[in-house]
């Protein structure tokens, strides 16, 4: 019989002999512990430990863990630095992952496991689960989630691969199977924009509505939850200046004012002739509320209230917006695009990134002009004027400047 190694142990078991190996490993927090594991025959435990030994050496041995996906993923979220907003919107993008795999330990999910729960997204085959699900989603959900799009599908996908690079960190997975998943082909989706002649009409249309100073701001290119925000005492009709400091937010049962997006959000605006009137009207309209209600008078200080001077939550001023469209009989938009409308016709009009940027609110005017800034079938037959009058000599064709 072959020596045995000191880290070996001959057990002589009622089932037969076995060969118990002892193996020293750093467990997940870095503490030094031992591992065992018996075998059948002295060569496969052998086998083992020098295999382990040899990980060990290279840095890419981890002690077993217990730890599920759905355990990870808590965790993950619990450590990252955001927004309420963006919190919601991972667990939105990982209830899908959580739903199939959660109980599984992390050390055994394979690309394979993470592929069929992309499948069965693609195919409307998602079985829903509860984690993290709001309590209306608990009682009404349907049983399988309708067929998901790959813009929904990637998000997924990228949240995943940080989890599981976190996890590779901490030394608690030796690879990340999330990385071996490509994401799936997508297009960015056309944005829709409102010209300014459609602006005007909203706005003439929902001229006498409680919302309509929210309308103006949101074509000013105010985002919603800055609207929501705005308080009487961010406006200065004498000295003709807005200052964005907070956003108010959708969270689960209700809103939450908070910091605005970036630190490039904040920032005070200076009041066109028109945005001033309506300011001063819509104060006037609360003031007359106000007066009507007596004490009943919500006293919020908000720009934005309904018709008994309550602030409205977020959801419902985007419902309120798709109702002021249809009244108006403008085509559908987003709210949000109303933004996407602002930058637009400033950039049709000659005004330069970099302004239409800090107007928005952003910090890199590329990002500005790639996503925001859209040319239309009218300014794309004025370039080709001005490109063909170029040609012939036609001076009188194009702009100077």
């Amino acid at each position: 019989m072959a020596r045995v190694p000191d880290y070996v142990t001959v057990l002589d078991l009622p089932s037969g002999r076995r060969y118990e190996v002892r193996v020293d490993t750093t467990g997940a927090e870095g503490r030094r512990q031992q591992s065992r594991k018996r075998f059948r025959t002295l060569k496969a435990a052998i086998d083992h430990h020098s295999g382990v030994t040899a990980d060990r050496g290279r840095g890419v041995h981890v002690a077993p863990s217990q730890l599920t996906l759905r355990q990870a993923v808590d965790a993950w979220l619990a450590s990252q630095r955001i927004r309420p907003k963006t919190r919601a919107a991972y667990i939105t993008a990982l209830r899908p992952i959580v739903d199939a795999l959660g109980d599984q330990l992390v050390q055994t999910l394979t690309k394979a496991d993470i592929e069929a729960v992309v499948t069965a997204l693609r195919e409307g085959q998602s079985a829903t689960g509860t984690w993290h699900a709001p309590q209306t989603l608990r009682k009404n959900a349907k049983k399988i989630r309708d067929p998901w799009a790959p813009s929904s599908i990637n998000p997924m996908l990228a949240r995943l691969r940080s989890i599981f690079a976190d996890l590779q960190a901490q030394g608690i997975v030796v690879r990340s199977p999330a990385a071996l998943v490509k994401p799936l082909p997508s297009t960015r989706p056309a944005l829709t924009t409102l010209s300014a002649e459609q602006i005007a009409i909203l706005l003439r249309a929902t001229a006498a509505d409680a919302f309509h100073i929210a309308w103006r701001l949101a074509c000013y290119g105010l985002r919603r939850g800055e609207i929501l925000a705005l308080s009487w005492t961010d406006i200065d009709l004498k000295s003709g200046t807005l200052s964005i400091t907070s956003a108010r937010l959708a969270v689960a049962g209700g809103s939450r004012t908070g910091a605005p997006k970036t630190a490039s959000s904040v920032r005070t605006l200076p009041l066109p002739a028109d945005l001033t009137a309506a300011l001063r009207a819509e104060r006037k309209r609360q003031q007359q509320l106000q007066f009507q209600l007596g004490n009943k008078w919500p006293n919020s200080g908000l720009v934005v209230v309904d018709d008994v001077g309550n602030p409205p939550h977020p959801d419902s001023l985007t419902h309120a917006w798709s109702d002021a469209l249809k009244g108006a009989k403008l085509p559908h938009v987003r709210l949000h695009d109303a933004r996407h409308s602002c930058a637009t016709v400033m950039h049709l009009n000659g005004v330069p990134a970099a302004v239409i940027a800090a107007w928005l609110g952003h910090t890199d005017a590329r990002f500005t002009l790639s996503v925001y800034a859209h040319s239309n079938d009218t300014a794309l037959a004025e370039a080709a004027t001005a490109f063909s009058g170029a040609l012939h000599g036609d001076k009188g064709s194009t702009k100077s400047g």
